[in-house]
Order: structure tokens, then C-alpha cells, then sequence
């Protein structure tokens, strides 16, 4: 049966320069394989993170914290997604190379973790705590209403208060890390006094960005807590400058980009068309 019958033509048969084409292609998109399975974990550590709680443990979790600290949740709805400190990130990778990024932040940085919301409709107060892949809690907020009543504590007194909070709830040895007064913040409510404490890792740093925990007080009860890195402001701004500029040379670049990647569905089609990609019948190669 002739390659005719199948609606093929004798010049339609794919010839050695095709066939070169086609071995061409193959040896491009292999060596992209290659390329991609060597460098993957590089270049997304995501992909690589140790996921000791799964997304149920994390709910768990968190909800154990919760339950800890006096707070009850019955009628409260959940949701949890994975989330990642992108600024820190980014920071980490361009600052300090992949490899030592990626080790900082698989064991000593909170970058990524799980970030469980507690909610009931039609209600403002909500709790939300963020777990780390190996179970720990590295965050905490708690909402309310702003005109919620509560008591108008002391800067000593409230700095005690989260003191005892680090140290008994977040087990945390705070002979590790220095008090920061300048970061000592008040914010008066219509009913009540909030605070914020800063502490800083000591000896400890990113590069130029330090590693912080902060301790809320909303009013005379603990309403949030924090780790993270403090990437400092200059740097913040230049990136920005930076991303800005990267944006306007994508754009640019989309433009040929589309030219090219309209030249290659054409070649793709045509090569298709005279018998690389057949729907029916054989060709073959002379």
C-alpha cells in the first residue's frame, strides 16, 4: 500500500535534512532534561523542603497552640496554605549565594511554612499561626476588634508580660538574643494600650539582615508573634529600583519572544505536515 493512499505525497516524506532537524530537537530537549533535573532543587529549595507535618498536622498544631494559650475554637472554621517570606528570600539567594541560602533555610531561618487561619463568618476576631515543615511554631496573630476593651499596661510591665510569653510558651532562650528598646512600640486604642517588643539574634546575621522575634501585646493578652530576618531598608529600595527596571526589559523582550515563538509553530506544523507527526497512515525516510 503506497504512501499515497494515506494521503501522503512522495515530496511530503521526511528527508535526511529533516531527520537532522528532528535529531536536533531531540538532543536539545534531553539536554534540557538533564539540565532541569541537575538544577531543580537549586534553583526552587521548595521543591526540596523537609515536610516532617503534613498539611493536617499543621492544622493540628496550630490548634494546640491555640487551645494552650486559653483560646477556645469551638464554631471556628479553618484553612491553611503554604507560604513563603519571598523579600527574605530573595535576600538570602542574591546576598548569599544559592547553596549557602538554601542551608540557611532549611535549618536555622523561618522563610517558608504553613500559615493556618481560624475564622467564623460574619466576625472580625480570627487567629492565625504559622508552622514551620518540622512542626514548630514560628508565628502567631490574633485580630479583634479595635474598639475591644482591655487594660492600659506599663512599658515595664508589658515587657515582662512578653518576656514570660517567649520563655514560657515559645520556649525560647532569650539569653541568645538582645532586647531592642529603640523598637519598643505603643499604639493607643479607643479602649485599650497595645505594645510590640523586638528582640534581636545575637551574633547572628545574613549578611547585613539580623534575625528578629516580636512579641504584640493587645492590651494585657498576648495578640501576636513573629520570627523573621529584618532585610534591611536600602536594600529593599534598590531592589525595587532593580525589579523595575527587569520588568520593562521583559517586556521588551516578549516581543521577539512571540515572533519566535510563532516562527516555531510554523516549522513544528510544516515538519508535521510532510510526515514528522502522522494521524494516519506511515511515511517513510529516504
Amino acid at each position: 500500500m503506497s504512501s499515497a493512499q494515506f494521503g501522503l505525497q512522495p515530496d511530503e516524506r521526511l528527508n535526511r535534512s529533516d531527520l537532522r532537524t528532528l535529531l536536533i530537537w531531540i538532543a536539545v530537549g534531553l539536554l534540557g532534561v538533564f539540565i532541569s533535573f541537575k538544577y531543580f532543587f537549586v534553583a526552587f529549595p521548595e521543591a526540596s523542603v523537609d515536610f516532617r507535618v503534613s498539611r493536617t498536622a499543621a492544622v493540628e498544631e496550630a490548634q494546640r497552640f491555640l487551645t494552650a494559650q486559653g483560646f477556645q475554637l469551638e464554631g471556628y472554621q479553618s484553612s491553611i496554605v503554604f507560604s513563603v517570606d519571598d523579600n527574605a528570600k530573595t535576600y538570602l539567594e542574591r546576598e548569599m549565594g544559592l547553596e549557602r541560602a538554601n542551608r540557611l533555610m532549611a535549618s536555622e531561618l523561618n522563610v517558608w511554612h504553613w500559615s493556618a487561619r481560624f475564622f467564623r463568618s460574619q466576625q472580625q476576631e480570627e487567629f492565625r499561626v504559622e508552622v514551620d515543615p518540622a512542626g514548630r511554631i514560628v508565628g502567631m496573630r490574633h485580630v479583634v476588634e479595635e474598639a475591644r476593651e482591655s487594660a492600659r499596661l506599663e512599658r515595664d510591665v508589658a515587657h515582662a508580660m512578653a518576656e514570660e510569653f517567649l520563655r514560657a510558651r515559645m520556649k525560647t532562650a532569650l539569653e541568645g538574643y538582645d532586647f531592642l528598646p529603640e523598637e519598643a512600640n505603643s499604639t493607643e486604642r479607643p479602649k485599650r494600650l497595645d505594645w510590640s517588643f523586638t528582640w534581636e539574634r545575637r551574633g547572628f546575621k545574613a549578611k547585613d539582615a539580623p534575625y528578629r522575634l516580636r512579641v504584640t501585646l493587645l492590651g494585657d493578652s498576648v495578640g501576636g508573634y513573629d520570627e523573621f530576618l529584618k532585610v534591611p531598608e536600602q536594600w529593599e529600595r534598590d531592589f525595587e529600583r532593580l525589579r523595575s527596571s527587569n520588568l520593562l526589559y521583559q517586556f521588551g523582550a516578549q516581543v521577539p519572544f512571540a515572533f519566535l515563538l510563532g516562527a516555531t509553530i510554523v516549522v513544528i506544523f510544516d515538519l508535521g505536515k510532510r510526515g514528522l507527526v502522522r494521524w494516519r497512515g506511515t511515511g517513510s525516510i529516504r
